[in-house]
């Protein structure tokens, strides 16, 4: 029989459901998870996205505090007030937390790395978690409906928030051959991520710039471009080959000048055999995605340290 093991989630993204997400299901093949807004034994919360900070109201509970974010913000282990943070145009709270599971490449044993990506991969067979809205089966990975779609597009490029790189990168490809735009400054929106795949898996190409060159913050933007079908054009720092195959993909940090990957591109583009070898390399090395980002070993952490 299993154990009974009570938790809770605050602070996390809209229409987030507290009953179907990664850290409910992952924490439900070794338990009965019970949703206990009143008396938790685990509360898992995040930089509360603008919200009303619910996690406050737990700050004298005898429950463990666990952080989680995608966003490149790091966790706060010693201030028992909450750290103010502004980041890519958002005001961040950062609440005193016992373990966290972030992007973040570091070196203490209460922090898990989990990079958001891993969080779009369809591991307990849900399909969706409402958001993310689509998750793709590790078997689909490499080989779906969207990377054997036919290219007939040059290049998008989705954002929503126009940085001057970002604006840079578009028009220059664009003087080159028509670049469709998808998100706020396009008024032209994409739907949820199956609505994005859609959408992509027509393009040769397509820009994702991460909101910060940190490194190990790497979120859903090249797992998405990637298995969209398209070569992805990624910005992003040079440690991404921790977690991806870096020839799968063209990194905008590898080049000087945006005249210079301009260039890259257009030869690319113009050897289909060139423009193949990329396509044909798999998301990860070997086809493998590593161990560090199972579910077994994020369990394992969770057994042997949270729960111990």
């Amino acid at each position: 029989m299993k154990n009974i093991l009570k938790i809770n989630f605050v602070d996390f993204w809209f229409d987030f459901d507290k009953r179907n997400n990664y850290f409910y299901h992952l924490l439900s093949t070794d338990n009965k998870v019970v949703i206990d807004e009143e008396d938790p034994d685990l509360l898992f919360f995040s930089v509360d996205y603008g919200n009303v900070r619910e996690r406050d109201k737990y700050k004298n509970h005898r429950c463990k505090k666990i952080f989680f974010t995608g966003e490149s913000v790091s966790p706060n282990f010693d201030s028992d007030e909450s750290l103010r943070i502004q980041n890519h145009q958002a005001n961040y709270s950062i609440g005193k937390c016992d373990y966290a599971f972030t992007f973040d490449f570091l070196n203490d044993s209460r922090h898990y790395r989990l990079p958001l990506w891993v969080l779009h991969i369809d591991w307990f067979d849900k399909e969706s978690y409402g958001n993310p809205q689509f998750l793709l089966k590790p078997e689909l990975i490499d080989d779906n409906r969207f990377i054997s779609a036919e290219k007939t597009k040059f290049c998008a490029m989705v954002f929503s928030n126009p940085t001057q790189e970002r604006i840079d990168t578009y028009n220059l490809l664009s003087t080159y051959k028509s670049v469709d735009g998808f998100g706020k400054p396009f008024n032209n929106w994409t739907h949820g991520e199956l609505d994005k795949y859609e959408k992509l898996k027509n393009y040769k190409f397509s820009v994702c710039y991460e909101n910060r060159l940190y490194s190990g913050y790497y979120t859903e933007k090249l797992f998405h471009a990637k298995t969209a079908g398209t070569l992805p054009i990624y910005y992003c720092d040079k440690k991404v080959s921790h977690d991806f195959n870096e020839k799968c993909f063209i990194n905008l940090n590898d080049y000087s000048s945006l005249d210079e990957l301009f260039e890259v591109i257009k030869k690319i583009d113009q050897d289909d055999n060139l423009f193949n070898s990329y396509i044909r390399e798999p998301l990860f090395k070997e086809k493998k995605i590593k161990q560090e980002f199972l579910p077994k070993s994020v369990l394992n952490f969770i057994n042997n340290t949270v729960l111990k």
